[in-house]
């Protein structure tokens, strides 16, 4: 049986792209354009969501619905160099944050919430970190932790072990050769095959786990996860890449250095970003919440909406 969809019709897989809605751009100090979507009440409590690695500001569509009726505003910029925002060469986790800063001044927020689905719990933490004076709350969904940690790189998958190896073996190079050549096949096959195909090559190399393989049987659901990977290299793999590369590295902050509350809610059958994480960032972040969706995977906020700004809103 074929599940609701949560991001709402789409267009055929070769069409996809046709189907992009256009981004609002605002501009950086420096000149650099930041691409953005918006979903929700317009009047409603200001909210960032960040997306995955790789992944684009269309990640925010499965939220439409549950923003609107719990009265957030979301707004979900591409990271640099991914979707329609501008590159930024040698950028840090950190000197994102300050992104983030110029956003909410030049949209009027003098305080917001900030929420991450996989890659982006990432950015969540470090705005915990960078920003915590200007948070409301912080939802760390579904997210990476500092895989420079022994502990927590034996966890990864096969493949992210495959690329975090080629990161340890050159060091000294911002984003190593093959690491970026093997981006660049990711983009390249989300950009040629259709969507199913392409979610059944990432289950082939046992990257999600049961729950999210019976989610992205649902055509709607295979082509929304696609579309966000395309858009993600709608410049190319290099800044897709990049983000990848920041969180295989040191963050340049420690977890137990975090001031902000951050809320962890996690699919304990993750395979994408292990259950493991969540646990070890629950341990070592000074005021943290987990959140735990039994049987479930990477892709648990899909069904979950309501639950999570329920929680966060409380």
């Amino acid at each position: 049986m074929l599940l609701k969809s949560p991001f709402g019709s789409r267009l055929p897989a070769n069409k996809a792209n046709q189907s992009v809605r256009s981004p609002h751009f605002f501009a950086l100090d420096g000149g650099r354009t930041l691409a953005y979507e918006c979903v929700g009440d317009p009047q409603g409590r200001p909210v960032f969501f960040f997306h995955g690695s790789p992944g684009s500001r269309l990640d925010v569509l499965s939220a439409a619905e549950a923003a609107q009726k719990h009265g957030w505003r979301i707004i979900a910029p591409d990271r640099p160099g991914m979707g329609q925002s501008g590159f930024k060469s040698g950028y840090t986790l950190l000197d994102y944050t300050d992104d983030i800063r110029q956003l909410a001044d030049g949209l009027g927020f003098k305080s917001f919430g900030v929420m991450g689905h996989s890659g982006g719990g990432t950015t969540v933490l470090s705005c915990a970190y960078a920003l915590a004076d200007r948070l409301e709350f912080a939802l760390d969904l579904g997210g990476w932790g500092p895989v420079t940690v022994p502990a927590l790189r034996s966890r990864m998958t096969a493949l992210d072990q495959f690329f975090m190896a080629r990161v340890l073996r050159e060091p000294q190079i911002k984003v190593p050769a093959l690491f970026g050549v093997l981006f660049a096949g990711v983009g390249m096959a989300a950009k040629i095959l259709p969507p199913q195909r392409f979610v059944g090559l990432l289950n082939h190399s046992n990257y999600f786990c049961a729950a999210d393989q019976a989610l992205l049987s649902d055509p709607g659901m295979a082509n929304a996860l696609v579309e966000s990977v395309r858009e993600s290299f709608h410049q190319g793999s290099e800044g897709p890449a990049y983000d990848a590369l920041l969180r295989y590295q040191d963050w340049g902050f420690e977890l137990e250095q975090v001031k902000a509350p951050v809320q962890i809610f996690h699919g304990d059958d993750d395979v994408s970003a292990p259950y493991f994480f969540a646990e070890y960032k629950d341990q070592k972040l000074p005021h943290s919440q987990l959140h735990v969706f039994s049987g479930e995977g990477h892709f648990f906020l899909w069904s979950h909406w309501e639950e999570i700004m329920a929680i966060a809103g409380a």
